[in-house]
């Protein structure tokens, strides 16, 4: 009962006529502006919307230290994977699924897909970084903060983060290496020392397709090396992030993890124990960060190493280092508001101005007596905007929370919403704010002398539905209201109307012969559910009666096989 109106269809001789734009909203009450704040955006640092944050990260390390965004992991590399192993689907057909890298060996490219590229991939987190803590964190926390041995400035490979701008990686896969500076450890010939230093792992593989080798092959690894005096890197330790497949009856076959897998270790510390030979000079450390996709992280800090005696040799913390501002990861130049729902004198908020009203236009009339008394009026009992109908308009109803309405682009200026999921956000624990039916009547129209039958009202809807919420409108001619549109949110109904968000309704008024006067009625229930708003609402007749048209007016009420009801 009720359906949408193509072009062709809608009304021509326009009788009555309601946008609800003459209303004067007034600054909101429950629905309120918390602290300002300047929302953090990833963007090309071209984006006039947006300015750098200071004293972000930088990609020079300390003295002496390098990082390299052309990693072949020391010549270890197989690009083709040619020396992984296959995992065959089980079901339905024997298929290629991946194939799992030999742990240490770079897989499909060398360096950082798309390193370079204004564009592609944010240039904070290209390759090896060195960056505030609280910084890296804010960007998208997803447990970085949970680095706590870690203190102001932290070394990080994060490619979950890297590959968040533009195309990101471009289907290839993230291998980036650091090398510390040099270390005088001519005294120490012949001993051993301790190198340690905190880290935060988190991981991932084994899920993101490689651009030119078709298949999901990452395994997101580290590898922590010693270099003696310039030498060939000798790994102290590796691990990945192949957690095997343990899910009984997919198409892959169950299967252990790798021997090196390491599951997330977001706060750990680490210790190795390192033998200087006789004749030796130097020692470095480098940390390999390979064959990573859209994954997690790596993130070190505190490095040091100490003699047989606990006595420093060399250590450090990267506090030293110089940060400049952000290059990708911004925040707006323009200031946002938090929402908050609150009562109208909480001092830690302030109002949304030119919000809502429950004034509607003359004529009109909303009545709440189907909301609970309780809630009534009382501004702390039920969000007070949208108690019954109210006047408002899109960008505050969306402020608010129900950003669907954005979508309602037939809705322009102020429109009216019956809102039950919102007027329930607020002490809505008490019981006494669901469920409510409320209803928008418009004014007594005078239709002396129309034909019977050419009475039509249209209007711009848009309604999200859930189990509970229903719409009805009637009309009243002088003898009681008589049904033209019923729809409801229980799926498999009759009068199920599903979730549109925003359409045109043409409906037939079935105005009787002699009738002088129409009242139309817009009712309302729901029980924190979600909503429906109206726009442009106008009752009138056919100008050039055509067979579409006609035929789609008498549609809306039979083509469900629903007929027209009186209500009592």
């Amino acid at each position: 009962m009720g359906i949408a109106a193509p072009a062709h269809a809608q009304i021509g001789t326009v009788l009555y006529q309601e946008n609800f734009d003459s209303i004067t909203l007034g600054d909101s009450v429950n629905e309120r502006r918390g602290p300002l704040s300047f929302a953090n955006r990833t963007a090309v640092a071209t984006d006039p919307t947006t300015e750098s944050r200071p004293n972000a990260y930088t990609h020079i390390g300390p003295a002496g230290w390098t990082v390299d965004n052309a990693f072949d992991n020391f010549g270890f590399t197989d690009l083709t994977n040619s020396l992984g192993t296959d995992v065959i689907s089980t079901d339905p057909v024997p298929a290629l699924l991946y194939r799992i890298p030999l742990t240490g060996l770079i897989v499909g490219n060398t360096g950082v897909g798309n390193a370079g590229s204004a564009a592609d991939g944010v240039d904070e987190w290209e390759g090896w970084s060195f960056a505030d803590k609280t910084f890296w964190a804010s960007v998208d926390d997803q447990s970085r903060s949970a680095f706590t041995k870690a203190q102001n400035v932290v070394a990080v490979a994060d490619s979950d983060e890297y590959d968040d701008l533009g195309a990101g990686l471009g289907g290839n896969y993230y291998n980036t290496g650091l090398t510390s500076a040099q270390i005088n450890v001519a005294s120490y010939q012949n001993t051993d020392l301790t190198f340690s230093f905190d880290s935060s792992w988190r991981a991932e593989g084994l899920d993101d397709t490689h651009v030119t080798l078709g298949r999901p092959d990452n395994n997101q690894t580290a590898i922590v090396y010693a270099i003696i005096d310039g030498g060939a890197p000798t790994p102290l330790d590796i691990w990945d992030s192949d957690s095997g497949n343990s899910d009984a009856g997919d198409t892959t076959p169950d299967r252990p993890a790798s021997a090196t897998f390491k599951g997330d270790a977001l706060d750990e510390s680490l210790s190795y124990q390192v033998s200087i030979p006789a004749g030796a000079s130097t020692l470095q450390f480098a940390f390999g960060y390979i064959n990573a996709a859209n994954d997690w992280w790596w993130a070190i800090d505190n490095l040091d190493v100490k003699d047989s005696g606990s006595a420093t040799v060399w250590s450090e913390n990267f506090d030293g280092v110089t940060l400049g501002p952000s290059t990708n990861e911004r925040k707006d130049i323009n200031p946002t508001f938090s929402k908050v729902t609150a009562a109208n004198n909480d001092p830690n908020t302030t109002p949304f101005p030119n919000a809502f009203s429950h004034t509607v236009p003359a004529g009109w009339n909303v009545d709440n007596s189907g909301i609970p008394a309780p809630a009534i009026g009382d501004n702390n009992v039920g969000v007070f905007e949208w108690e019954g109908w109210s006047v408002t308009t899109r960008a505050f109803s969306a402020f608010a929370s129900q950003t669907s309405l954005n979508s309602f682009t037939k809705g322009s200026g102020n429109i009216v919403i019956a809102d039950s999921d919102e007027f329930d956000d607020f002490n809505g624990a008490t019981g006494v704010t669901k469920p409510i039916t409320t209803v928008l009547e418009s004014p007594t129209l005078d239709i002396t002398g129309l034909a019977a039958g050419s009475l039509l009202l249209q209007f711009d809807s848009s309604w999200r539905d859930e189990s509970g919420q229903t719409a009805l409108i009637t009309v009243d001619y002088g003898n009681g209201e008589v049904e033209v549109l019923n729809w409801n949110s229980t799926a498999g109904d009759p009068l199920f109307h599903g979730t549109n968000l925003d359409e045109t309704v043409l409906l037939s008024l079935n105005n009787p012969a002699g009738a002088t006067s129409a009242k139309v009625r817009f009712e309302y229930t729901g029980g924190n559910n979600w909503f429906w708003a109206l726009d442009n609402v106008q009752i009138g007749t056919a100008a050039i009666p055509e067979p579409a048209s006609l035929a789609l007016a008498a549609l809306s009420l039979s083509a469900m096989g629903l007929a027209t009801r009186r209500r009592s």
